[in-house]
């Protein structure tokens, strides 16, 4: 529709009138990429309040590298699961059932402004963390003494970690399944007293930490794969009654039936939970808003998240 009155004109009107073509065009290019959805463009992360820390965790399950994937994902997919990391907003964020760091680089391209470690002794579902680039987060180690069957379950993910004033300790965890394959009521068993033990060890892991240093905030985030008010079978018990804790997730739901308890938790020592803000755990329910098709190939779980107050001097 420009070209018409262009014919009409002098040469100088000509020349006018496609360089306002190309300016209109420019604009509109900018216009689409600055849309996520178009032109393969992702927006720069936003970070919330200075004086906050917000801490996760979240399953992407079966994140695998491109060969032999349990989930067959799509380029589409991987961006869905980058757009629900960003919704998460997370400073800091445990990852669990991820491949390996193939598989986690084809989120990340999506995710400007992060960083990401994976472990390498969780077979193909390794445990690892994505993080700010603008705060401090250290490896510390692969802790080996929860993968007490290991070919069955996977070691915690240690780190040192630490945003403004605030430092603390974190270790990422999955814990054993119930899962269908355990078909007899020996493997259910079996693997309940597993998890028992896991949660034992990840117990005694805070007590050494807050003995040995000075550290005193400390957080276990993952898939604990139970809940803490679990009455018959609970397997959570040790750290449950361990009095230098407390699961801030305790009332959490699953986001795909609020009718269910949620398995994944957060869970902090006395001296992190005078920084927690009240109400601030909550989870990002992308079931309610994609299509089950699109949902499933995200994760069957959602992010937990919860903030802490990080303006007060660190008090270790």
């Amino acid at each position: 529709m420009f070209l018409k009155p262009c014919l009409q004109g002098d040469k100088g009107s000509i020349f006018m009138s496609i360089n306002d073509m190309k300016s209109k065009i420019v604009v509109l290019l900018l216009i689409f990429c600055w849309i996520p959805s178009f032109c393969g463009c992702t927006k720069k992360v936003q970070n919330h309040s200075s004086n906050i820390v917000r801490i996760g965790t979240f399953n992407i399950a079966w994140l695998g590298d491109g060969i032999n994937d349990k989930i067959l994902r799509s380029e589409h997919d991987y961006k869905n699961i980058a757009d629900v990391i960003q919704q998460a907003d997370a400073d800091i964020l445990g990852i669990e059932e991820i491949e390996n760091q193939v598989a986690f680089a084809r989120i990340l391209k999506y995710l400007p402004g992060y960083k990401f470690y994976v472990g390498t002794h969780g077979g193909s579902q390794n445990i690892g963390v994505i993080y700010r680039e603008d705060i401090s987060v250290k490896y510390d180690q692969e802790y080996m003494q929860i993968a007490v069957d290991f070919h069955k379950t996977r070691p915690g993910l240690v780190l040192s970690c630490r945003k403004g004033n605030f430092d603390w300790k974190m270790m990422v965890v999955h814990l054993k399944s119930s899962s269908s394959h355990d078909s007899t009521a020996k493997m259910q068993a079996d693997a309940r007293q597993t998890r028992i033990i896991q949660a034992e060890i990840c117990s005694q892991w805070v007590d050494s930490t807050l003995k040995s240093s000075d550290e005193k905030d400390i957080f276990i985030v993952g898939d604990f794969n139970d809940f803490p008010k679990r009455k018959i079978n609970p397997t959570l018990t040790s750290l449950v009654v361990n009095s230098e804790l407390e699961f801030l997730t305790f009332e959490s739901k699953s986001c795909k039936n609020d009718q269910w308890s949620g398995i994944d938790h957060i869970v902090c020592s006395k001296s992190a939970k005078k920084r927690f803000i009240t109400g601030s755990d909550h989870s990002i329910n992308f079931y309610a808003e994609m299509t089950k098709n699109e949902a499933d190939k995200v994760s069957d779980h959602c992010p937990v998240l919860v903030d802490f107050d990080i303006s007060a001097p660190d008090n270790d």
